[in-house]
């Protein structure tokens, strides 16, 4: 495994990104009739068996049906096909195909993926879905199209991060062809795997006549039921999609579905008591944790909030949940204290908890081996609905009329301390819009005007109080020392034991109503695209937590009451973008958009904390230059971009304010170099920074320890934590831990017929750069290399794929995104699974 200077490898990144996306202009040479020309951007007769070219206009980043060659900004979009052949699992394996896209390690919940180091927002079929980061794991099998658009959404869409976002397209949305089709059409799949790997799905679809008018319907059902590399982790989870598409009259169809999603994948951290040398050679640093757990009969397995930490009666103030804990260690600056940190001296309220020193020694650790205890559970119930009316006037003017709606219930535990309920989450969005075509002097222009209402109703239950990971020996696995009682909505028992309680408690609703135009100008082959939309807000927020008294954990008035915050706002948004589409294939853009945003929690919801300030709302812009390329009759795409984006925004946890800073350069490409083979490239290199003063930081305890004289076991009993200004002083700017600044992938697939069907080959890799944990820099984590393959048979009647992940089986790490300066998620091993489909 070779780490490359990062500097060097930055600027060999960089140079090699503008060359390769201006290679295509040495096919300016060719003759005039040999050149791909713009307004015909189809692809003929090439086969393109992987769908690895972006052929079919596509409407996910502006709303308009435009190629991506023509788009104004940094998209790619992975077919269902592409996903199979590449065996992409989850939204984390979205880097292989997509520039710009790293996901750290969400406690191994793939539910949302990073763009420009930024957590991206999940849309469904172009409405933004409840914030998912880590609820349930985004089953990309059930999707026929994915769009990844980085940057600020379009005016369209409405508010979003400055991301980007993954635009999720059902394969039910197949039905809008089945309606035509002759007769019914499907296929059953089933795949077969390592580590009892076993998954069914099903699809088809008919036509169907009613009331003299035709229509048609498609459904998809999956069912997975496996076991998985790392020990005790065996999730499951079902999916249901239907969408009908009706014609209720000559110029208006109705298009209907839903999408039912039901999983228990409980979250898993990884390695916790994290060093150099653990990441470098497997040395894990084990030791019993200190003896907490009493007789009490109720906690006799796990630890009660009076065994992690002590009560005094009648103390609240200056004690968070009216709880001093045994296991956290909070720090604030202080001269001529007891400890330090980088040079920073600290006040420490608390001690350094140890590890019982005879039992503490050093193993070997595997990466099947992992934080997961048989307690732990998750469990997710989701439902999406669209209804939309499409109607189309003689004079060419669309009329849409959509209602989106996403519900989601979901609980989890997991035994390091963290309890979260998310009981009967909803958001409504209604959105009408007109799209209509009209001359002006010499420019054509296509345009959509509408408005667009959305409430969120969202309410989020966290216990994390006595939150802590390096307690456990994951040598031994839990025990009654490491483990944390889960929380319940009533833990005040009549016996005086009080059971853990949920210490945040956040409700909120979010009433958005906005209108929005867009205009896309052609002059000649010049284009301007333009678009803004105004947004109004009226919003309601309030914390009704208690701590473990009784009392409310905010009451500012003392009235045993919850202190509603509301508020009203209203923003701007907006995008510009300037186009030049040459005759040769070649179109060069720029694009400058400036956005708004909701500061939330990890549910959506506005932070009841952050309304007084009026600081509820991020601001966002973003300034992108780009160069596209289509050419070599159609079988060659390129794109390329530089872009410098920024934000400010309220952590959804502590309410602190948090800058992002990010720039960087991210190239594509995708080729069907002859009938038989085809390669897609992707290269990234990106630079992102935040200053935030209040954040939360917690230490690494190695690191802590050894800075202060002590021995790592000294400090794992427990953990140190405070405000990041604490430990590297008030304004520091630094890089976003975990982020690697260079990421490539290259990946070839050849195709051949054989008797009555064809086989398919692909073979890649995707490359990450070193980077380290945390904005400490305390544990850098190696470059690693992950290689994929598969080969399969495709007839008329049936298919079969045979895939390996992480072929070479290389040793890899992933930093978390929370918590990242102790616990690291280790890389699965070699998998393999064999996929046979029956079409009929």
């Amino acid at each position: 495994m070779n780490n490359y200077p990062k500097n060097q490898l930055a600027t060999a990144i960089k140079s090699a990104l503008f060359g390769l996306a201006l290679l295509p202009v040495a096919s300016l040479a060719q003759d005039k009739e040999d050149v791909a020309q713009l307004d015909d951007y189809v692809v003929e007769d090439v086969n393109d068996d992987f769908s690895v070219l972006p052929t079919e206009p596509s409407e996910g980043a502006f709303g308009f049906s435009k190629p991506l060659l023509e788009t104004p900004r940094s998209v790619s979009e992975v077919t269902a096909e592409l996903a199979k052949n590449y065996g992409l699992r989850s939204v984390d394996d979205l880097v292989r195909m997509t520039p710009g896209a790293f996901t750290s390690s969400f406690f191994g919940i793939q539910g949302a993926m990073d763009l420009r180091g930024e957590p991206a927002d999940n849309f469904f079929r172009g409405f933004r879905r409840i914030e998912n980061p880590g609820a349930f794991k985004t089953n990309i099998r059930g999707a026929s199209k994915l769009e990844i658009l980085r940057g600020p959404v379009s005016p369209l869409y409405g508010t979003g991060s400055v991301g980007g976002q993954l635009n999720y397209i059902p394969k039910s949305a197949k039905s809008d062809t089945a309606k035509y089709i002759e007769s019914a059409t499907g296929r059953v799949d089933v795949t077969v795997g390592s580590y009892d790997q076993k998954i069914i799905s099903a699809e088809g679809g008919m036509p169907f006549s009613l009331a003299g008018r035709q229509g048609g319907i498609y459904a998809f059902a999956e069912y997975e039921k496996s076991d998985s590399f790392y020990d005790i982790y065996s999730p499951t989870s079902k999916m249901v999609q239907v969408a009908v598409d009706y014609d209720v009259s000559d110029s208006t169809v109705m298009e209907f579905g839903f999408q039912w999603q039901s999983s228990d994948h409980i979250q898993v951290p990884g390695w916790n008591r994290v060093t150099q040398d653990l990441i470098d050679h497997g040395i894990y640093i084990t030791g019993a944790p200190p003896v907490r757990n009493s007789d009490n009969p109720i906690g006799a397995d796990r630890l009660l909030p009076q065994e992690s930490g002590f009560i005094l009666d009648g103390v609240t103030n200056g004690a968070p949940n009216a709880s001093f804990s045994s296991v956290n260690t909070w720090c604030i600056p202080g001269d001529g204290a007891e400890f330090s940190y980088n040079g920073m001296p600290l006040t420490c309220f608390g001690p350094a908890y140890a590890l019982q020193e005879d039992t503490v020694g050093t193993a070997k650790i595997d990466h099947e081996t992992i934080f997961i205890d048989t307690i732990d559970y998750a469990d997710s119930d989701v439902l999406t609905l669209y209804l939309d009316f499409i109607t189309e006037f003689d004079n060419g003017m669309t009329w849409k009329n959509q209602f989106f709606m996403d519900y989601m219930d979901h609980e989890k535990f997991q035994s390091w301390g963290f309890t979260a309920d998310y009981p009967d989450a909803k958001v409504y969005e209604l959105r009408s819009s007109l799209t209509f075509e009209y001359e002006l002097g010499g420019a054509s222009t296509e345009n959509i005007v509408g408005f667009s209402v959305r409430k969120d109703d969202l309410d989020l239950n966290h216990a994390w109080y006595d939150e802590t990971f390096d307690t456990r020996d994951l040598t031994v696995g839990p025990t009654p020392d490491d483990r944390f009682d889960w929380a319940v909505s009533d833990p005040y028992l009549e016996d005086g034991t009080l059971r853990r309680n949920f210490n945040e408690e956040q409700v909120s609703e979010n009433i958005n109503s906005g209108v929005f135009f867009l205009s896309d100008i052609t002059m000649g082959q010049f284009s301007l695209l333009v678009g803004a939309r105004y947004d109004y807000y009226d919003i309601e927020a309030y914390e009704e937590a208690r701590d473990l008294l009784g009392a409310l954990i905010v009451d500012a008035d003392g009235d045993n009451k919850a202190d509603v915050k509301s508020d009203t706002d209203s923003t701007v948004s907006y995008n510009i973008s300037l186009s030049y589409n040459s005759d040769f294939g070649l179109v060069p853009y720029v694009t400058y958009a400036e956005s708004n945003s909701l500061s939330t929690n990890q549910l959506g919801g506005v932070i009841a904390a952050t309304v007084d300030n009026g600081e509820w709302l991020q601001e966002s812009e973003l300034f992108e230059a780009g160069l596209k390329y289509s050419g070599f009759d159609g079988r060659l795409y390129t794109a390329v971009a530089y872009f410098d984006q920024e934000k400010t925004y309220r952590d959804g946890q502590t309410a602190a304010l948090v800058a992002v800073y990010s720039d960087g350069v991210e190239f594509e490409a995708r080729a069907v170099v002859t009938d038989n083979w085809s390669v897609t490239a992707t290269a990234t290199h990106i630079d992102t920074t935040e200053v935030s003063d209040g954040a939360l930081a917690v230490l690494n305890g190695a690191d802590f320890a050894i800075q202060n004289g002590m021995e790592p076991w000294e400090v794992y009993g427990g953990r140190f934590a405070g405000s990041r200004s604490t430990f590297l002083g008030t304004g520091a700017e630094v890089d976003r831990g975990g982020l690697p600044d260079n990421t490539a992938s290259l990946y070839a697939n050849y195709v051949q017929e054989l008797g009555d069907g064809r086989v398919t080959g692909s073979l890649g890799f995707s490359w990450v750069d070193s980077t380290y944990t945390d904005i400490f820099k305390t544990v850098e984590l190696p470059s690693y290399s992950v290689w994929t393959s598969s080969v399969g048979y495709i007839t008329d009647s049936y298919e079969l794929l045979l895939s390996v992940n992480n072929l070479l089986d290389e040793d890899y790490y992933t930093s978390a995104d929370l918590f990242d300066s102790v616990v690291v998620k280790p890389s699965e091993g070699r998998t393999f699974s064999a996929t046979f489909g029956y079409k009929f």
